[in-house]
């Protein structure tokens, strides 16, 4: 798969390489740099600290992103990285994935979350091998809980933590404006 930045109104949507993994894993930032885009202080996140090394052992197999690791979110007026979003991995047998993202502090309430959230899906149900995406978001996290209900997903449980979502592919739905289907 010859996968391609996405592109919004604000916002690139970059796909992240091995070898931005594996910069990022041994605390530099050169990979990113050599696109002409720059980090900020706040970024990578713990929860993108966290999950590295499991996205760059994936990618160390493939070699190649297949679009369904993460995503680089980088402001284009400014080249900056802020924040990045993705899936948990490829579709099941069910062909459902989990998309999670996350913003620097200083960025958040911009739109940017919506912004990216809104393309990823729009990528997501164009693959053949996707039907439904879940999402799942800490209970007190309202603004996060709020972009996710904007794009479409449904909430179909919650516990004493957390509220699940989902949106289901086949289903006619509109974000912002912009109709989507199967």
């Amino acid at each position: 798969m010859d996968l391609k930045n996405i592109l919004t109104d604000r916002l690139i949507l970059i796909p992240v390489t091995f070898e931005i993994t594996n910069s990022l894993l041994d605390g530099s930032s050169n990979e990113i740099e050599k696109l002409g885009i720059k980090t900020d202080e706040q970024w990578p996140t713990k929860d993108t600290m966290d999950i590295l090394p499991i996205v760059n052992k994936s990618l160390e197999k493939d070699r190649i992103p297949t679009g369904f690791e993460f995503w680089i979110i980088v402001k284009k007026d400014t080249m900056q990285v802020v924040g990045d979003i993705g899936f948990h991995g490829k579709p099941n047998e069910k062909s459902e994935v989990e998309v999670g993202f996350g913003l620097v502090e200083h960025e958040r309430r911009n739109g940017f979350g919506f912004e990216a959230l809104k393309a990823i899906i729009n990528w997501a149900i164009s693959q053949d091998s996707v039907k439904i995406i879940k999402a799942d978001c800490l209970i007190n996290n309202t603004p996060s809980a709020r972009i996710l209900e904007k794009v479409g997903m449904k909430e179909f449980n919650r516990d004493q933590n957390l509220i699940y979502l989902y949106l289901q592919k086949k289903t006619p739905f509109s974000v912002d404006g912009d109709e989507f289907c199967c």
